[in-house]
């Protein structure tokens, strides 16, 4: 009996996967055209699956954008795979899996103002 029970809990300790290990969380600028979307964090650009989390993105940025081409912030968690795919060409492709936050991109004024005040 001893025995049984430490080969299930050996099968179990190999067995189950922590999955969150593989989660990856990256923040930056999310862009969704017809048939593509791209998320740009720091310095990386990603090709992003289009599953049914990037279409709920998609959805839920359209509060923030004043016109459909408008980039939005956006803080997801996936994950990051360099396999070739038949649509995305981007060396590193994202998947996500869980939206964390949205917001509005927010625009520098970039004015240059000569003169004293």
């Amino acid at each position: 009996m001893k025995k049984i029970l430490a080969l299930a809990l050996l099968i179990l300790s190999f067995g189950c996967k922590n999955t969150s290990e593989e989660l990856t969380t990256l923040k930056g600028s999310y862009m969704f055209f017809e048939d593509a979307a791209v998320l740009q964090a720091s310095n990386e650009i990603y090709g992003v699956y289009l599953n049914d989390k990037a279409i709920a993105l998609d959805e839920a940025s359209k509060k923030f954008k004043a016109t459909p081409t408008d980039v939005i912030i956006a803080e997801v968690k996936g994950r990051v795979s360099t396999e070739k795919h038949e649509k995305i060409l981007w060396e590193k492709k994202f998947e996500i899996i869980e939206i964390i936050s949205i917001s509005s991109k927010k625009e520098t004024n970039n004015t240059l103002i000569l003169g004293a005040e």
